[in-house]
């Protein structure tokens, strides 16, 4: 039966329908070209009149009238790639196209971009840098620079004179002599046999191919540029954009034989600019270890025939002995190079990381030795001697904390070199004419800015031309319209104080500051120097006593016409003082591992390269490895008992605890795992063969480390359950567990004193529910007198109650009176209950239950068995560790370096199958098409590839992997002395 009702809708839609497809259907174009002719006609035709549809756009709505233009440096900037020239004869993987043949001269290296420090030149960088606060990871100066337009023209460092000079027979010479007799190193290797010489060869050429496809990656991606990025293609710039894979990879290029990469190499290293860069700072560790320590070593390890490979280093060498010129003669690890920053006086800094600052050595002496000019070595021989001192004054004697004050000032008491009000007048000292003229008092100098600035304001009058000098912490308000003010910047040793108090005698000489040293040879600007404070105020001073409040201009007015006179700031008295801590109240931290640890291991490499004859680097050595011994190495507890160290870190307090030195942790860190070559060659030259079992523990160590990951590659850092004794450890799965949740029996009081809290509240609203419940009354019964039951609906006809519920222009059934009215819902009629008309029903509302409060209850915890099970297969830890602090691999070359260092030590060639087993998972899980990348995750089964690949996986990595392989007449150890960057310099004979 049709329900009209229920299809009129369908009819109504059917009748749009058509209508539409009629409208659309017949228009010329289509509704897209209709949207995109919106703007108007295409080709300047006009729209065909009589058109079936006439398109009628949207309002249009308010549009921005200004430019929404923001500067953004790095999108604008496009990375100049400079492409290496061509090599017509060297081989290459038949999947790889040689490079364009027609580039026969390498490229210029690009014009360096300056950073936002000094951008347009040195007479536009009045900006004072600030620490560097860039990426920085173990000791590691990196810093991302974006490029800028090459249209910017680069600053230039020019050398300087020295404002802490040290006189020619002062310096610390190099020892003469012939060498001492050092104990033999390597082991007596015998002759091979066939057979494994022809296996051995055939793992030198996997390595060298792996090597070789990281090279030619760098190559045709990134040549001249810091690193590569080996997925993308793309490169990077962390350090200074002087190429470090490049120099990095010199003397690696010439071990393996790749001796016409090498030419390559050198040439375009001749092309390098040290004295510019995009960075405002020069990380002074990351340049030495990797630039000038592999540009000597090339020298060395290709016969010493390349000079121009010294000549290049005794330029980045000038560059970097300039970090020198402080008062105590210790360096900035981080040296602000550009001309208007570097020309003033500079102090090192209170708090830098030991091995920033211990761990030059090696590089500047054999560039001493290979010039013959002392003063390199001079630089790090009063480094060392500072070092010996503190060595057994810090708060764990022998070893040296992770950071130190090297800047030789011992702190000012303010609160009595200054009236803490700082109402009391603040005196300039005229040092020639004490007695002449008033004193010029100064108000409210802000004393704790790092570089005050000092305003040079000259009067226009033609007459009487004078200068006045404004201190007042960097604000020149309210500047006598008729003065000009120059910004100069000071930056002299901080801080710079004027002592209260008039015609009180001058303090504090800082050392090395002498009398004749004025302000116009510490402010120079590029290209000419300011006149000295000597000649500026000649003649008798001629001061006003106004005093200067908030930066208001009034100040010492001087006739530059008067008689000779000086106008020096007093400076506070500053105590000399060698290496002292740089947390005075915090912790310290005492490490083999980073921030630390080439410290420790350039002292026995530097006794070596001295020929044994500087006994204090013996001396040193021993006392650290002691201490070492006794508080930072343990055995873990593992399930197997394999007897293996690590060495771990101790936090020793200010004040020394009740028990025991401080907190220990017991951490394995890939950057630590250098320790067992360390120990294993102090033993053999210093007769410590108690110490070579120790070695071969701590690479054992490591080795398990590599083997404990499902990619069998070690991650940056863990921690492990310490032994309470080296000697013999059991595995105990309680204790395990105890460490792995710590917080079992918190837990489950923490559960069930919630339980309690929960009763409790649960107690309360019970009580409160059946109160409301108690406290309601009893619904009315609702009474009509004339209620009746209506009677059944006959079935013979259609009532007229149903007669008004039917539609005005549906017909009642007819016929037969036993047919039924089909109702829309389908549904069978119900019984209609009538009251009486007479009877009204009760107003009184129904009621209803109160509600019961809202009450969460505890979740009870999980047990300790399942806490701890949850624990290992969600971080997916190995039996035996209980953190992994850092989950990633990024090339490190540590773990293998020890292992070369056992193989040649011991003649072991189990340290060959352990290597070459690293060697596979490392290639396995880091190879891409253009090299070798870091990974995120060495837990996981299938690790993502993090595009980065740091300069030492070819300066330091591949080269022991291969070096593990090769004759072991190769970079011998009783010949060569191998730097914390792996580069070979010449053993004295």
């Amino acid at each position: 039966m049709l329900r009209y009702r229920r299809y009129r809708v369908f009819v109504i839609f059917a009748v749009i329908a058509v209508f539409a497809l009629y409208k659309f259907g017949s228009s010329s174009t289509s509704w897209r070209e209709q949207v995109e002719d919106n703007d108007g006609p295409k080709g300047g035709k006009e729209e065909p009149v009589g058109s079936p549809m006439t398109w009628i756009p949207r309002p249009q709505v308010a549009q921005e009238t200004k430019k929404f233009d923001v500067e953004i440096p790095a999108a604008k900037t496009s990375h100049v790639l400079v492409s290496p020239p061509a090599i017509s004869s060297v081989s290459r993987p038949v999947d790889r196209p040689p490079l364009s043949p027609a580039i026969t001269q390498p490229t210029p290296f690009p014009a360096a971009k300056p950073s936002a420090i000094g951008i347009g030149g040195p007479e536009n960088d009045h900006t004072i840098p600030k620490p560097n606060e860039g990426f920085f990871e173990h000791g590691e100066g990196r810093l991302e620079v974006p490029p800028l337009p090459s249209s910017v023209e680069p600053i230039h460092w020019k050398k300087q004179s020295e404002h802490f000079p040290i006189a020619s027979k002062s310096l610390i010479p190099l020892p003469s002599g012939a060498p001492k007799a050092i104990p033999k190193i390597q082991f007596a290797f015998k002759d091979e046999s066939p057979a494994a010489r022809a296996d051995r060869e055939a793992k030198l050429t996997r390595i060298k191919s792996v090597f070789k496809r990281s090279w030619d990656g760098y190559r045709e991606n990134a040549w001249l540029q810091d690193e590569l990025s080996p997925v993308s293609g793309k490169f990077r710039n962390p350090f200074a954009s002087w190429g470090a894979t490049l120099v990095d990879a010199l003397d690696t290029l010439w071990i393996m034989g790749f001796e016409k990469e090498f030419e390559e190499a050198v040439k375009a290293v001749n092309g390098i600019d040290f004295t510019t860069t995009p960075r405002g700072d020069i990380p002074l560790f990351e340049t030495t270890i990797r630039y000038l320590g592999g540009l000597v070593a090339a020298y060395d390890i290709s016969g010493m025939k390349h000079k121009s490979l010294i000549d290049k280093a005794v330029e980045l060498a000038e560059i970097l002995i300039s970090a020198f010129d402080t008062p105590n003669r210790m360096p900035q690890t981080y040296y602000y190079w550009r001309p208007t920053f570097s020309s003033q006086a500079h102090r090192a800094s209170n708090r830098i990381v030991l091995a920033e600052i211990g761990s030059l050595s090696v590089e500047f002496t054999r560039l001493a030795q290979v010039t013959g000019d002392i003063k390199y070595y001079d630089a790090i021989a009063r480094i060392t001697d500072q070092l010996e001192e503190f060595q057994n004054r810090t708060r764990l004697p022998g070893m040296w904390p992770t950071y130190l004050d090297a800047s030789g000032c011992k702190s000012i008491d303010w609160t009595k070199q200054l009236d803490t009000s700082l109402q009391s007048p603040l005196e300039l000292k005229d040092t020639e004419n004490e007695t002449e003229g008033p004193s010029t008092t100064l108000k409210h100098l802000p004393l704790d800015l790092p570089s005050p600035i000092m305003f040079v304001a000259e009067e226009k009058s033609t007459e009487q031309p004078r200068t006045a000098i404004f201190l007042d912490g960097g604000k020149a308000a309210e500047q006598p319209s008729t003065a000009t003010v120059k910004l100069i910047p000071l930056d002299l040793p901080s801080p710079i104080v004027f002592v209260p108090g008039k015609n009180e005698p001058g303090k504090g000489k800082i050392k090395n500051w002498d009398d004749e040293t004025t302000v116009g040879d510490l402010y120079k600007k590029e290209g000419e120097k300011a006149a000295s404070v000597k000649s500026a105020f000649k003649a008798r001073r001629q001061l006003d006593d106004t005093e200067v409040s908030n930066g208001e201009a009034a100040a010492s007015v001087v006739d530059k016409s008067a008689p000779s006179a000086s106008l020096t700031p007093v400076r506070p008295e500053c105590e000399d003082q060698g290496f002292v801590s740089s947390s005075e109240f915090g912790s310290e931290d005492y490490t083999l591992g980073g921030m630390s640890d080439s410290t420790y291991e350039y002292l026995s490499k530097e006794y070596l390269l001295l020929g044994g004859q500087v006994e204090k680097y013996r001396t040193m050595f021993e006392q650290s490895m002691d201490v070492v011994k006794e508080n930072l190495i343990f055995r873990p507890m593992l399930p197997n008992g394999d007897d293996i160290l690590f060495s771990g870190v101790l936090s020793v307090p200010s004040i020394p605890p009740k028990v025991g030195k401080g907190e220990f942790q017991a951490e394995n860190a890939h950057l630590t795992c250098f320790a067992g070559g360390m120990f294993a060659m102090g033993a053999r030259i210093f007769n410590r063969e108690e110490d070579l079992k120790i070695a071969a523990k701590l690479t054992e160590g490591c080795v398990w480390s590599y083997n404990m990951t499902s990619t069998g590659i070690m991650p940056e850092a863990f921690i492990a359950v310490p032994c309470e004794s080296t000697k013999q450890c059991e595995w105990n799965e309680t204790k395990y567990w105890e460490v792995l949740d710590p917080g079992a029996d918190a837990r489950v009081t923490s559960y069930e004193q919630q339980m309690e809290t929960y009763s409790a509240q649960m107690a309360s609203a019970s009580a409160f529910y059946e109160e409301q419940l108690a406290a309601m009354t009893a619904p009315p019964v609702p009474t009509a007198s004339g209620a009746f039951e209506a009677a059944a609906t006959p079935t013979t006809g259609v009532s007229d109650l149903l007669k008004r519920q039917l539609d005005d222009h549906r017909e009642l059934p007819t016929g037969n009176s036993t047919h039924e009215i089909e109702r829309e819902d389908d549904e069978p009629p119900t019984k209609v209950r009538v009251e009486d008309p007479s009877t009204e029903p009760s107003t009184e509302p129904s009621s209803t239950l109160p509600a019961f409060p809202v009450i969460y209850s505890p979740k009870p915890p999980l047990t300790h068995e399942e806490y701890v099970k949850n624990r290992i297969q969600e971080e997916r830890l190995p039996p035996g560790v209980a953190v992994i602090k850092a989950r990633n691999y990024i090339l490190r070359p540590e773990a293998i370096e020890s292992v070369w260092y056992m193989y040649r030590i011991t003649g072991d060639p189990h340290w060959r199958e352990v290597g070459w087993r690293m060697f596979e998972a490392v290639d396995q899980y880091t190879s891409t098409v253009h090299g070798n990348s870091a990974i995120d995750d060495v837990t996981k089964t299938s690790p993502e590839l993090l595009d980065e690949m740091e300069s030492f996986w070819l300066a330091e990595t591949i080269k022991y992997f291969y070096l593990l392989f090769a004759e072991e007449k190769v970079v011998s150890l009783d010949d060569w002395v191998l730097n914390t960057e792996a580069h070979p310099f010449r053993r004295p004979k």
